[in-house]
């Protein structure tokens, strides 16, 4: 009987901690994944990266394969961890495919983007609501604001993808058209909507500007990071001197009158 309970308690005890230690196994394989790219990173990599054996790694997860999809997926904020929000499942995981994550992602960031501040804007566009008139400057530092966040927290993310795209053409597809081209594009349509009525400047080419405005917000993010000196920027005074700038770039100067912006 005793001997029964120690394993029972035994197997619990493992099933916790193994939901408790897996966040830190996919912090460990993104950051080798980041670091290595996926050809180049091995489960071994991963494992000796998490403090484990790789015999303690395929515990968690079946393959490569498999835990690059998971780290992207949770890296993307697609899905809770197991055991977060309210999901669970036993160990091993088996992940994703690369096929599969891929298309997921996609479908993913078409179903969200745009969000937020971006995709009321745009409806007001549509309606033919020229609500934003009143204070251009706090609907696009608004906007602008938003899309910083996503490129903070989608950060490790986009460096694994980034990374490993060097090696895997239907990563860099994935970054350029999947992820960021949606982006992109509603960001176009928006200032295309806002230069028409004269509450944003005119400029030479929309698109080209609306990949000014990302890509800025993207280097201030995360980019300034990979550069000492970019990186002793705190996060605070990273967005705001983006914001300023951008702000002082595409808004008439009789929309800056107030001496506070949001």
């Amino acid at each position: 009987m005793i001997h029964s309970l120690t394993h029972i308690l035994a197997d619990v005890t493992a099933k916790r901690s193994a939901h408790e230690r897996f966040p830190e196994v996919i912090a460990a394989a993104v950051r080798v994944f980041a670091r290595d790219g996926y050809r180049s990173a091995h489960m071994s990599d991963v494992a000796r990266e998490a403090g484990l054996s790789e015999a303690a790694l395929y515990r968690y997860v079946g393959g490569k394969e498999g835990l690059f999809g998971l780290a992207i997926r949770h890296a993307l904020l697609l899905e809770p961890l197991p055991g977060e929000g309210g999901t669970d499942g036993g160990f091993p995981l088996t992940g994703p495919s690369l096929e599969e994550m891929i298309k997921q992602a996609r479908e993913f960031v078409a179903e969200e983007v745009p969000f937020g501040a971006l995709a009321q804007a745009l409806r007001q566009g549509d309606d033919g609501d020229q609500a934003g008139q009143d204070d251009p400057a706090a609907e696009l530092a608004l906007i602008m604001r938003e899309l910083f966040t996503l490129e903070e927290q989608t950060a490790k993310a986009a460096d694994m993808i980034e990374r490993s795209a060097r090696e895997l053409p239907e990563l860099a597809d994935l970054l350029n058209t999947g992820l960021r081209r949606p982006v992109l594009d509603a960001l176009t349509k928006y200032l295309d909507s806002r230069a028409s009525t004269g509450e944003l400047r005119q400029t030479p080419d929309t698109a080209a500007t609306a990949r000014l405005v990302l890509e800025t917000l993207t280097w201030f993010a995360r980019h300034r990071h990979s550069d000492p000196y970019g990186a002793a920027i705190p996060a605070a005074v990273a967005q705001e001197t983006a914001v300023d700038a951008l702000l002082h770039a595409l808004v008439p100067a009789k929309y800056l009158n107030s001496e506070e912006r949001p």
